[in-house]
């Protein structure tokens, strides 16, 4: 006997409410100006974002996931996913939040590397040419993790319906880079910069 679905029922909270809230919360947990740091793309920065300050965190998650929904609403997507690690928590919060919204999809996560054992997956989660997909991640400068979880959905025959971060840093590169792709950023940095 297969056991029967439980699909309890969540309204998603307001956009507009959600978005100050989170923008409150990426200031406070995640913005550090004034700051000397090397960036994952290399590149050095006086002002860094850490996402997974506030995707870690109930609250923040819950926003975000919420935000990533209202952005699929008029589209069909089937998935959503990205590059692990910062995509990681994005689209199980996604997944999580759409069952409850009763429009269920699936999550899924690109290894950087490819297992060495077992099934030798790049993509856990499983996707194919039935799927049409959100690539989500919390912070973007160039791009680059993105388009390398772009390259294995293709690979894997799914179609990329649009990109959706957290937070793009406004880099030149990373504008460039993500041109040929619908991209829907929830905030661009200078949005949150308290500093000039």
């Amino acid at each position: 006997m297969r056991a029967a679905s439980i699909r309890p029922r969540l309204e998603l909270p307001d956009p507009a409410v959600a978005r100050e809230r989170l923008k409150a919360l990426l200031r406070e947990r995640s913005l550090r100006e004034g700051v000397d740091v090397v960036l994952a793309s290399g590149k050095k920065s006086d002002v860094y974002v850490d996402g997974k300050q506030v995707t870690l965190e109930g609250e923040g998650l819950l926003l975000v996931a919420s935000l990533i929904l209202r952005q699929m609403e008029g589209e069909r997507v089937t998935a959503v996913g990205g590059l692990t690690l910062g995509a990681d928590p994005i689209a199980s919060g996604v997944a999580l939040l759409s069952h409850l919204a009763g429009r269920p999809l699936r999550a899924f996560l690109v290894r950087k590397d490819p297992k060495t054992h077992g099934t030798k997956r790049s993509i856990e989660g499983g996707i194919g040419r039935e799927d049409r997909v959100v690539l989500v991640d919390d912070v973007i400068t160039t791009g680059g993790s993105v388009l390398k979880a772009a390259e294995a959905v293709r690979a894997a025959g799914a179609e990329i319906a649009f990109v959706s971060v957290v937070v793009d840093r406004e880099d030149p590169d990373g504008a460039a880079a993500l041109a040929p792709l619908d991209y829907r950023p929830i905030f661009r940095l200078s949005e949150l910069r308290t500093r000039p």
